[in-house]
């Protein structure tokens, strides 16, 4: 009788133990997610990466850190402006998308990222990269959209490669219009699994319709 007391209290103790330590990472993913919307320098989405990857390695099981902390670095590639630096940011994201990717595998957010980290490379010198990092760069969105097909994310950077790729190649202005209508209307009907899934795209997708497509 008194072993089976101290195996449920032992129970007990492991599943507050637990509880407490969901709360403490989910606090701290919404402090991160609640930052991201306050961002303006590359110190801060360099800070802020870091601040992912503390969450990550003390929750080693977790994806949402390290896919966090891949998104941030991506971006911190396409914003920092010495370009000597680009490829590195990338390389760094490739490593933590991979950890993602192992841990949540055949998840669409995950190849919406693996996408943008090849369009990030292929910026960096189009001319010259079109033809190793286009192909992969749209087989990743394709794959984003069959896996979860409301997710409006993948026509958001389709539309935003579409939109900045010249006319005389099948891009421009017009030929992306539809791609972003289509991927708005996902983003007003879309909703997140939870609170700290992914929502990124809407605020930039909206005000990039406002200033290119004047009513």
């Amino acid at each position: 009788m008194k072993n089976a007391a101290a195996i449920l209290l032992g129970f007990f103790c492991l599943v507050t133990f637990t509880r407490a330590d969901d709360t403490k990472y989910t606090e701290a993913m919404k402090n991160n997610l609640e930052q991201m919307k306050s961002m303006q320098t590359v110190q801060d989405m360099v800070d802020l990466t870091n601040s992912y990857l503390r969450i990550a390695n003390a929750e080693k099981t977790k994806w949402l850190p390290y896919y966090y902390a891949s998104y941030l670095t991506i971006l911190t590639s396409l914003t920092d402006p010495d370009a000597a630096k680009k490829d590195t940011y990338l390389d760094e994201a490739v490593k933590t998308l991979a950890v993602a990717d192992s841990l949540q595998p055949n998840e669409s957010e995950i190849y919406v990222l693996k996408g943008f980290l090849f369009a990030g490379r292929l910026q960096i010198d189009p001319m010259n990269r079109y033809m190793q990092y286009l192909q992969p760069m749209n087989e990743a969105y394709e794959k984003a959209k069959v896996l979860d097909p409301k997710n409006p994310r993948p026509e958001y950077l389709v539309g935003m490669t579409t939109f900045y790729t010249p006319e005389q190649f099948g891009g421009g202005a017009k030929a992306a219009k539809s791609i972003f209508e289509s991927s708005l209307k996902k983003f007003n009907e879309f909703i997140p699994k939870d609170e700290l899934m992914p929502t990124w795209g809407k605020d930039q997708l909206e005000q990039f319709i406002k200033q290119n497509y004047p009513q």
